[in-house]
């Protein structure tokens, strides 16, 4: 018996020795059913101005999304990861939502440099955690990461240099340059921020609102946004720093320029020069309850210049803060947020201020830790000038109530 004892634990330390054999595959995937109901405007699936996505359509159940992620280890330094989503009224059926290979080596000493190259999304949500850059904490992102999951992709390659410190936790400073990004900041001028889940993909198309003088101010516009789109050529960038303190507090700071060129046109699509400043902290407080915080500020800008203002320069803010508390299975979140846009161009027929603020509470409960049961109610009170064009009162308050069943595998 101490014979085969011996035997036994050699084979299980040649095991816990054992070369793995590369490609390694590893998969995970995400369905979600969701019922909605509401008090809201025409959303952007109506070509509306409304704040939801389904706007008046919400009133069914349907799959909201499916998607699949899938990671391969081709050896010890490099991985390739993809996302295949299914969204409802998704341009194609079946599309890549984020897919690069990413270079990880084994750290030398206390640096830490890594790599990726493709398309993914660039460092700014500290909430969309999940799968398939879905959040454990509510169904509905915030407005900043609304925004950054429908108009911002990093297509390029990304460098991380980080340094670890004597407590194991890490600083570290990242770079980025980009392209295909050159419609980013369309969104925020000509429909506004919004409350949504919704995440474009590689070959989308992005409804325009109608009848608030877009095509009538700027003809050779299409009645849709490719959010991923090249037009002039020329190469953006992001920069920024990272702290990460054993996960009890974590801070992102990143400045993003896509030095588009405003005079840019192709095929219906005119280029937007977009740059901003963002700042993302998540932290744990007394009581386990995390805290996630984020700012974005900048601006975006296109078309001729006349006496020195563009056809359309709008500055654009928002900020937002998430408390949340799990309980075992059972997690409670609540997110205010205050959003706006200005407006300083020549055409002040073609109106793009607005402000306005948000709450957002979810309960959800995970059994089996597999299915998740969410319940969640949204209100956005928001003022847009631009609504007079459509026979609507400036000031609007939209509601809108969601229940979702999640499987994750």
């Amino acid at each position: 018996m101490a014979a085969t004892a011996f035997l036994l634990s050699i084979g299980c330390a040649f095991d816990l020795h054992a070369e793995p054999s590369f490609p390694e595959l590893d998969w995970h995937g995400l369905l979600d059913l969701r019922f909605m109901s509401g008090n809201a405007q025409n959303g952007e699936l109506q070509n509306g101005l409304g704040k939801f996505r389904y706007g008046t359509d919400s009133e069914t159940i349907r799959i909201n999304e499916a998607a699949a992620s899938l990671k391969a280890s081709l050896n010890w330094d490099w991985s390739g990861f993809l996302t295949i989503k299914y969204a409802n009224r998704q341009q194609q059926a079946l599309d890549v939502s984020e897919g690069f290979f990413a270079y990880r080596p084994v750290p030398l000493g206390a640096w830490n440099f890594n790599a990726r190259l493709g398309m993914f999304f660039p460092p700014i949500s500290l909430e969309n955690s999940g799968t398939a850059w879905s959040s454990p904490y509510t169904l509905n992102s915030s407005v900043i990461n609304a925004w950054v999951g429908q108009e911002l992709r990093s297509f390029g390659a990304e460098t991380r240099l980080a340094y670890r410190l004597a407590n194991g936790g890490h600083i570290g400073l990242f770079a980025a340059g980009i392209a295909n990004n050159d419609t980013a900041g369309l969104l925020l001028a000509w429909r506004g921020w919004s409350l949504s889940d919704y995440e474009a993909t590689l070959h989308d198309r992005l409804r325009l609102p109608v009848g608030v003088g877009i095509t009538r101010h700027f003809p050779k516009q299409a009645a849709y946004t490719r959010p991923f789109v090249e037009i002039d050529g020329n190469a953006g960038y992001y920069a920024g720093l990272t702290a990460d303190l054993h996960g009890k507090f974590t801070l992102r700071a990143l400045y993003y320029d896509n030095l588009a060129e405003p005079t840019g046109l192709r095929e219906g699509q005119y280029a937007w020069h977009t740059r901003f400043w963002s700042l993302s902290v998540k932290t744990e407080l007394p009581g386990q309850i995390t805290l996630i915080s984020q700012g974005l500020q900048g601006s975006t800008e296109m078309g001729e210049t006349r006496n020195g203002f563009r056809a359309v320069d709008a500055g654009f803010w928002a900020a937002s803060l998430l408390l949340s508390k799990s309980l075992g299975p059972h997690r409670l979140s609540l997110r205010h947020e205050y959003f706006g846009s200005g407006q300083n161009d020549f055409m002040p027929q073609e109106d793009n201020r607005e402000h306005g603020y948000a709450l957002t509470a979810n309960y959800n409960v995970t059994l089996a830790r597999r299915h998740q049961f969410n319940l969640e109610f949204s209100r956005i009170v928001s003022n847009r000038p631009s609504r007079l064009n459509l026979g609507q009162p400036a000031d609007q308050q939209e509601l809108l109530w969601q229940f979702a069943y999640r499987v994750f595998f």
